[in-house]
């Protein structure tokens, strides 16, 4: 046989395997396609049942009838796309009912399953049709290393009120990803008064590697009880917990706040300087006017710009420090004042944010 030969029957090969390949996507689709079409008119009957029932017109037994027909992935699908759209009250008679159900059982002990894809089923089934009895499994699925799972277990937050699933989200929040960290905390906030009591505890060590992320935490909530910590922040060591604290406090009017913003605006960190002078801007303390006035002549552009915004909101007198200062000698505060005061509302509003 010559290397020819033995080309050509490689090619051979390849274009076999290659025609099997297509045949399979096509049968594939073929079989979806044609699984979809049998199971759409049980699809149709669940979301009718669902509106009447959820319009009071028929009795929960039709849902729970409907549900059972549908594969378990198709019926949490159902759940999660009905689950906004009723009432409280009624949404936890079906879960009650639900706890019944053979395959919601079944979907539940998927909990503890080696295939991430199984606890994900059960996850998303939990997050809207959890009872009390499940707080355990979705500890176990918010403490979960793929991220989908965990993910889908913290929605439950929005339905059932445990400490020690709060606590356990809560725990997680500073080893996620910014986008996740944010939609953790959308779900936190329902929990609220937990969430404050851990954060006092959290955000009194000093030495926590994630203190950091808990003053961040802290500042979506604008929690007033959280202020006293938060300006005991404004002294930290770490430059990253003081870029939170300065952020925090401009929610906080309050004569210890404008304090420690005084001193921040001066920090050595020009992130920190920036945070404290946009949060001295949100008091709006006639005090501290010529702070944020001086904050013009910042060697750091985003600092000027901060303080550029922030005197927009001190009113008539930040706009006149602001035209004097665009026709001052300084050329980088000069620039900055010629861009504020060149700003529709629209972009102000926009740009303070």
């Amino acid at each position: 046989m010559t290397s020819r030969h033995f080309l050509l029957i490689v090619a051979l090969v390849q274009g076999v395997l290659l025609a099997a390949l297509i045949a399979l996507i096509i049968l594939n689709r073929w079989f979806r396609l044609r699984r979809s079409a049998r199971l759409q008119p049980r699809r149709v009957a669940v979301d009718d049942s669902m509106r009447r029932w959820a319009a009071g017109g028929t009795p929960l037994a039709g849902v729970l009838i409907g549900l059972a027909r549908l594969p378990a992935s198709l019926a949490i699908d159902a759940l999660v796309g009905w689950s906004a759209r009723v009432p409280g009250e009624r949404w936890r008679e079906l879960a009650s009912a639900l706890e019944h159900q053979w395959w919601a059982r079944l979907v539940r002990t998927n909990g503890s399953s080696a295939r991430w894809w199984k606890r994900l089923e059960c996850a998303r089934f939990l997050s809207v049709g959890a009872m009390p009895a499940d707080v355990a499994r979705l500890v176990r699925l918010v403490n979960d290393s793929h991220a989908a799972v965990h993910v889908a277990a913290v929605a439950s937050l929005e339905r059932i009120e445990s400490t020690p699933l709060t606590l356990a989200a809560l725990e997680r929040l500073p080893r996620l990803a910014p986008t996740v960290q944010a939609y953790y905390a959308g779900m936190l906030r329902r929990s609220r008064a937990v969430v404050i009591q851990h954060l006092l505890k959290r955000l009194r060590r000093g030495d926590d590697p994630a203190l950091a992320r808990f003053a961040e935490f802290a500042v979506r909530l604008a929690e007033p009880a959280l202020r006293e910590r938060m300006t005991a922040l404004a002294d930290h060591p770490n430059p990253e917990v003081r870029i939170q604290a300065a952020r925090a406090l401009g929610s906080f009017p309050h004569r210890e706040s404008v304090t420690a913003l005084t001193r921040l605006v001066a920090d050595a960190a020009w992130e920190v300087r920036a945070q404290a002078a946009r949060s001295l801007g949100m008091i709006a303390d006639a005090t501290t006017l010529p702070r944020v006035r001086a904050a013009l002549r910042d060697p750091e552009w985003w600092v000027r710009l901060r303080a550029g915004l922030a005197l927009m909101r001190f009113g008539t007198a930040g706009r006149n420090a602001l035209l004097e200062i665009e026709v001052g000698a300084d050329p980088a505060a000069r620039d900055v004042a010629k861009l504020i005061l060149g700003l529709p509302t629209q972009a102000l509003a926009e740009f303070a944010a």
